[in-house]
């Protein structure tokens, strides 16, 4: 990852942090520089040691359709409100309502931020699958090769 890339993460973390606390009153910041480090602890957090987690928990998260990272969005959240004085996430609850608001967040901005472009596929057919006429074919038992 890139510095700039980090960086437009810890912006969006930010914002959805912000959000989080706007719209929950259990979660709370003390101030706009306590939310700053929080982004940016979130996202170190995003960076090392989420992919971890997601790795161990694979099974898991495979099985429930990829739902499960919420959980472990939750768990950094949670962990987040431990590290950083001045940011208050009082129980795991709580850490699952905010990173439900924070995904939320975070998809809206990379939506506005880079628009999936159009993607126009096209396939183009120049007759049938075969020999072409006055060609033949030729055919050994041998042959281990599957024409397709």
């Amino acid at each position: 990852m890139s510095v700039l890339g980090f960086i437009r993460d810890a912006v969006i973390l930010f914002l959805g942090v912000l959000a989080a606390t706007w719209l929950m009153d259990s979660i709370q910041v003390e101030s706009t520089t306590t939310l700053v480090v929080v982004a940016l602890v979130l996202a170190l957090l995003n960076m090392v040691l989420r992919p971890l987690l997601i790795l161990f928990a694979l099974p898991f998260v495979v099985f429930t359709l990829g739902l499960g990272i919420l959980l472990i969005n939750a768990v950094l959240l949670y962990l987040a409100g431990q590290l950083v004085p001045g940011f208050t996430v009082p129980t795991f609850g709580t850490a699952f309502l905010g990173s439900l608001i924070i995904s939320f967040i975070s998809i809206i901005v990379n939506l506005v931020i880079n628009p999936r472009p159009k993607i126009r596929v096209q396939v183009r057919t120049s007759g049938s699958i075969g020999p072409r006429p006055g060609q033949t074919r030729r055919v050994s038992k041998d042959d281990d090769v599957i024409d397709v």
